[in-house]
């Protein structure tokens, strides 16, 4: 080998050009910078969380030309089609955590899981945010077997002895600050995740939740599916 060429530097401070610099002093030519900026994009999630501890939040949502996500009742399966639900089943396979609030676990009941067609997908480690814990223990994001694994974080309000429900169906539960509508605080929420090592984030959340996010300046990305459909009226909008 007489020649290396490098697109990005390692952001790891602790790392950062010492490869480099031993391929240099070995005599090699070394040329840095080659699609620096796709390399640094390919690569986003994992130069946020290294070079902040935080990790990289994406903000995920399908919605109608009118900006909604659901009907004035709550309903919202389905407004894209197959192909967009299996865009979002491949980014749940990418990602460390997918992040939903108390108000979609009791609307829709999901699963939070990774589904793909063709391979065995991964799937994240599920948080909730529910400040007051009304999660129901029969809720389909309680169900921890098969690698399916859940985090509710909650808050200082939460009944210790419904916390000790969900433990004991194998749920992790965390108590974090709360902001001063009683609700969990969402830049903690980012600092507790990234300590335990979470680079990055899928919210399928909400209005509500994902207005939050957007507020505090805590989402790195949004990804919105638009469907060709208007709902109009009293729908729910996207934040």
């Amino acid at each position: 080998v007489s020649r290396v060429v490098v697109a990005l530097r390692d952001p790891n401070p602790l790392v950062a050009g010492t490869g480099l610099a031993r391929l240099a002093a070995a005599g090699l030519a070394v040329t840095v910078g080659v699609c620096e900026a796709a390399a640094h994009k390919l690569n986003e999630a994992f130069v946020k969380y290294i070079t902040t501890r935080r990790p990289f939040v994406t903000l995920k949502s399908a919605i109608t030309l009118d900006g909604k996500i659901a009907t004035r009742t709550g309903a919202s399966q389905w407004i894209t089609g197959a192909l967009a639900r299996q865009e979002g089943h491949r980014l749940r396979h990418a990602t460390d955590a997918i992040l939903v609030g108390i108000g979609t676990v009791l609307q829709d009941d999901p699963q939070l899981t990774t589904r793909l067609p063709d391979q065995q997908g991964a799937n994240p480690l599920r948080v909730i945010v529910d400040s007051t814990l009304r999660v129901p223990l029969q809720a389909q994001v309680t169900d921890v077997a098969s690698n399916r694994r859940t985090l509710i974080v909650t808050t200082a309000r939460a009944p210790v002895v419904y916390s000790e429900a969900l433990r004991t169906r194998g749920v992790e539960v965390v108590c974090l600050p709360a902001y001063d509508d009683g609700r969990v605080d969402l830049e903690a929420l980012c600092r507790y995740l990234g300590e335990r090592g979470v680079a990055s984030v899928l919210v399928e959340g909400g209005a509500t939740l994902s207005a939050t996010l957007l507020r505090r300046r805590l989402v790195d990305k949004v990804l919105l599916f638009v469907a060709p459909k208007i709902i109009g009226g009293d729908g729910i909008s996207v934040v």
